[in-house]
C-alpha cells in the first residue's frame, strides 16, 4: 500500500511521499539520477554554456552605468518581424518566452531528462514521434498507419516547422486561388452528411436533368439565371422542377465548389459523382479536415467548410500559427485557452493580493497575437517568407518573443486539482424490444476542469470536453454481450502519468477490438498493436493519466488503494469526446492530453521511472483460430511527488433508471428476431435490464421447392414419397 499526500485536503504545505506506489512487476533496474525527484521550472530544458557578452538587453544597463553581463546562452529576440537584439535562453526576462524552432522538438511528456545535467532514460517512442512529425513513414507499424492517415496534427502529433514550410511550398505552387471559385462556399446552410451511394447518384442525378432542363427554359425565356424566369410561362411540372432546383441548389453547388478545391489540392481524385456526397467526396472532405486539424466525419458541415472557403495560402498560415502556438504554450509552461470563460468577453475571475479582482488570461489567444506581431506573420506571403528565413532548420534553434506574463497565481510547484463532471447521464439499456437504438439526448457533455489554489481561492484555470463510459461490447463465456462501464464517481487521485501508454487489455477483451485485417493478407488477421500500443492510435492515445483510489489516515497521508482501470487519457477517437461513451475512461483529443499532462509536469514536482519491463500474454479467439497478444513492456512513467485531487461528480442522472445495471445483457439477433442467450434461450429486456424468458421465435420459412400455385389452377397432389 502506498501512502503520500493530496493537495487542497490537510495540511497541503507539508504533503511527503511515504511508500512506493503498487505497480505491474518491475524488472528493470533504474539509475539512481532517474528516480531522483525533479523540481519543475516552468521552463524548457536549455543548455547552459558561456558564449558571448550581451547584445541587447544589456545596451540598457549600460546606459544606467551597469557592466555588461555574459549570457549563458545568447538567443535572438525578435520584435515587428525582425531581430531586436538577445537575450539569456536560461533566464528571459519578465514576459520574454523561449520557444524552440528546431525539427527535434518534442512536448515535455516525451522528453528523456528534465534538466541538461541528467542522465537520460531513455524513451522508446521518441524516435517514432520526431519521425512522424517529420512527415516520414518508418518501415514498421506506425509508418503503415501514419502512411494511412497521412496527416497527423489531429491526432496529436505535431508536424516540424520544415514540414509545414513544405506544404506550405506546394500550396503556393498549386496555385488553386486562381482556378477556384470560394463563393458557393459562403452560402453553407446545413449539414450534409454521406449517407450511401445510391443517394448521392440519385441527388447528382436529379439535379444534372433538372439543371439541364432549366437552362433550355433560361434560353427560352432569354434569361441568365433561374430565379429570373417567368413562372407564369411555366408548365405545372416545370414549376415543380423549380422548386426542386431552389431546394437542392445551395447544396450542389457548394458541394460542387468543394469538389473543385478538392481536386486541384489533391485530396480528391479519380471518379467521383458531381454535386454527390459519394464515398471519394466523403473521403476527400476527411482527409482535408485532418490537415487543417478540423474533427469531423468528413459531411458537409459548418466546420469543414469555415476551413473549406479560407483561402489555400490562408490555411497554410492558420496552420504554421497553429504550430508554433502549440509550441510557445508548451514552452511557456501555460495552459488557458479561454476554456473556463463564461463567454467571449466575459473572464473568469480572481482576486489578486491587491485584493482585486483579475481576469485569468486566454494565454493561448495572447499567445498567437503575439507571435504574430513579433515574427510579421500579418500575411501568407509575409508568413511563408519568415519560413523560408529559416533555412535548413536544426534539430534545435532557439528563439525569443515579447508575450504574456507568467500569472501571478503560478509557481514551480501549484496546488493542482482536477473534476471531472459526468454530465447529463444515461443508465437505461438503449434498445427497444427490435433491437433499435432509443434516443438518449443529452444537453451537458461531461467536461474535466483543472484548477489551481491560490491565496485560498480554487482558480478554475481550464475546462475541456470528455467522456464517460457507457453500454459496450464485452465478451461474456465466448459470447458477445452488452454491459454498462461505469465511470465511477468520486475522490481519486493522478499519481502516475504515463507517456506513449500500454494498454493491457482486460478479460472479455472482444476479438474485434484486438484483431485486425492482414493487409498482406486480407482475408487472416493480426493483432492490432496500435490498440495496445504504444502508439499515437492506441486505446490510451499519447498520454494517460492513472485514477488510484485512496484513503487519508488521521496524519492526513493519502494511502494509495488500487487501480480500477480508469484513466484520463489522450484518443484518436475524437468524435466519441464529442457526442459518444468510452469504456469509463475520460478521454481528450490527444493534443488536449499531451498539452494537460505535459503542463501537469512542468508544475508539479515528479520523478521519472521510464519504461518498465512486464510479461503480458493472452489469447483470442476468431474463426476458430488463437491468435497471441504479447507485451514485453510498458509506457514512460512519470510518478509525481504529491498526487493530483481528482474529484468525479455524479452529473444528471436522466431518464428511470437510477443506477448502473451490473448485468450483462444479450445482443439483439435480427435474424432470430429476439435477444439470445448463451445458452440459446430467447429474452426481452426493458430499459431497466430486466430480462424475461419467452418462447424462441420460429422464422417463417415457406416450404422449400413449393412453387406457389396461380389463383384459379387446381395444385396437384403431393407424393407420398419423400
Amino acid at each position: 500500500m502506498a501512502s503520500s499526500q493530496v493537495p487542497g485536503r490537510r495540511r497541503p504545505g507539508t504533503m511527503l511521499v511515504s511508500a512506493a506506489v503498487r505497480a505491474l512487476p518491475i524488472t528493470l533496474c533504474f539509475f539512481a539520477s532517474a528516480c531522483g525527484i525533479v523540481k519543475p521550472t516552468g521552463k524548457p530544458e536549455i543548455a547552459v554554456e558561456p558564449k558571448s557578452e550581451d547584445a541587447g538587453s544589456a545596451a540598457a544597463r549600460v546606459e544606467q552605468g551597469e557592466p555588461p553581463r555574459p549570457l549563458h546562452q545568447p538567443i535572438p529576440l525578435w520584435k515587428d518581424g525582425k531581430i531586436a537584439g538577445e537575450i539569456d535562453a536560461a533566464s528571459p526576462g519578465p514576459g520574454q518566452i523561449v520557444l524552440d524552432l528546431g525539427d527535434d522538438w518534442v512536448p515535455y511528456i516525451f522528453t528523456e531528462r528534465s534538466a541538461p545535467g541528467d542522465e537520460r532514460t531513455p524513451q522508446s517512442y521518441r524516435p517514432t514521434y520526431l519521425a512522424l512529425a517529420r512527415g516520414e513513414f518508418p518501415h514498421d507499424i506506425h509508418g503503415a498507419r501514419a502512411k494511412k492517415d497521412r496527416y497527423l496534427e489531429v491526432f496529436g502529433i505535431l508536424p516540424t516547422l520544415t514540414l509545414v514550410r513544405d506544404r506550405f511550398r506546394e500550396t503556393q505552387r498549386q496555385d488553386c486561388i486562381s482556378k477556384i471559385d470560394l463563393e458557393p462556399l459562403k452560402a453553407y446552410e446545413r449539414i450534409v452528411p454521406y449517407i450511401d451511394m445510391p443517394k448521392a447518384r440519385r441527388d447528382s442525378a436529379t439535379f444534372v436533368a433538372i439543371d439541364r432542363r432549366l437552362k433550355q427554359l433560361m434560353q427560352k425565356q432569354g434569361v441568365d439565371t433561374p430565379d429570373k424566369l417567368d413562372t407564369a410561362k411555366l408548365s405545372a411540372g416545370d414549376k415543380a422542377n423549380l422548386r426542386q432546383y431552389e431546394k437542392m441548389g445551395p447544396t450542389q453547388v457548394l458541394i460542387r465548389a468543394a469538389q473543385t478545391r478538392l481536386q486541384c489540392e489533391g485530396f480528391l481524385k479519380g471518379q467521383f459523382l458531381e454535386g454527390g456526397l459519394d464515398w471519394s467526396t466523403n473521403d476527400a472532405i476527411a482527409a482535408f479536415e485532418k490537415k487543417h486539424r478540423v474533427f469531423g466525419w468528413g459531411f458537409v458541415t459548418k466546420d469543414s467548410v469555415g476551413a473549406l472557403k479560407e483561402p489555400p495560402m490562408e490555411g497554410e498560415r492558420t496552420a504554421a500559427l497553429r504550430v508554433l502556438t502549440e509550441r510557445a504554450m508548451h514552452m511557456a509552461g501555460f495552459l488557458e485557452d479561454g476554456g473556463t470563460w463564461t463567454a467571449p468577453d466575459k473572464p473568469r475571475m480572481y482576486k489578486g493580493p491587491d485584493g482585486k479582482e483579475h481576469p485569468v488570461p486566454n494565454l493561448e489567444k495572447e499567445l498567437r497575437e503575439a507571435i504574430i506581431k513579433a515574427f510579421g506573420l500579418d500575411t501568407p506571403e509575409s508568413t511563408l517568407a519568415w519560413l523560408e528565413s529559416l533555412g535548413k532548420v536544426p534539430g534545435e534553434k532557439l528563439v525569443a518573443f515579447e508575450g504574456p506574463t507568467t500569472p501571478e497565481y503560478y509557481s514551480p510547484n501549484m496546488e493542482l486539482s482536477a473534476v471531472i463532471d459526468r454530465g447529463d447521464v444515461w443508465y437505461e439499456f438503449p434498445y427497444d424490444d427490435k433491437g433499435r437504438e432509443r434516443a438518449q439526448p443529452t444537453h451537458r457533455r461531461p467536461m474535466l476542469t483543472i484548477s489551481t489554489e491560490y491565496q485560498g481561492e480554487k482558480i478554475p484555470i481550464a475546462r475541456f470536453g470528455t467522456t464517460i463510459g457507457g453500454w459496450r461490447s464485452e465478451m461474456v463465456d465466448g459470447v458477445e454481450m452488452w454491459k454498462y462501464k461505469n465511470s465511477p464517481v468520486g475522490e481519486r487521485v493522478w499519481r502516475q502519468i504515463v507517456a506513449a501508454p500500454v494498454w493491457l487489455p482486460p478479460a472479455g477483451t472482444t476479438a474485434r477490438t484486438l484483431l485486425t485485417r492482414d493487409p498482406k493478407k486480407p482475408d487472416s488477421f493480426i493483432v492490432n498493436l496500435h490498440e495496445t500500443g504504444p502508439s499515437y492510435a492506441s486505446a490510451y492515445g499519447l498520454v494517460a493519466a492513472y485514477h488510484s483510489r485512496f484513503r487519508e489516515n488521521d496524519e492526513g497521508e493519502v494511502e494509495l488503494q488500487g487501480d480500477e482501470g480508469i484513466r484520463t487519457h489522450g484518443s484518436v477517437d475524437y468524435m466519441s469526446i464529442m457526442q459518444r461513451h468510452s469504456h469509463g475512461c475520460h478521454r481528450l483529443h490527444n493534443h488536449i492530453a499531451v498539452r494537460l499532462m505535459s503542463f501537469v509536469l512542468r508544475h508539479r514536482l515528479h520523478k521519472r521511472l521510464g519504461e518498465r519491463f512486464v510479461g503480458y500474454k493472452s489469447t483470442v479467439e476468431q474463426d476458430g483460430e488463437e491468435y497471441e497478444v504479447k507485451l514485453d513492456k510498458t509506457g514512460y512513467t512519470f510518478q509525481l511527488e504529491r498526487p493530483i485531487p481528482v474529484e468525479v461528480l455524479k452529473g444528471r442522472i436522466v431518464g428511470r433508471q437510477k443506477t448502473p445495471i451490473t448485468a450483462s445483457i444479450p445482443k439483439y439477433d435480427p435474424a432470430v428476431g429476439a435477444y439470445m442467450t448463451p445458452d440459446g434461450g430467447a429474452v426481452t429486456v426493458d430499459r431497466s435490464g430486466t430480462m424475461r424468458d419467452v418462447p424462441v421465435p420460429v422464422p417463417e420459412v415457406p416450404d422449400a421447392g413449393v412453387v406457389p400455385v396461380p389463383e384459379g389452377v387446381v395444385a396437384p397432389a403431393e407424393s407420398e414419397h419423400h
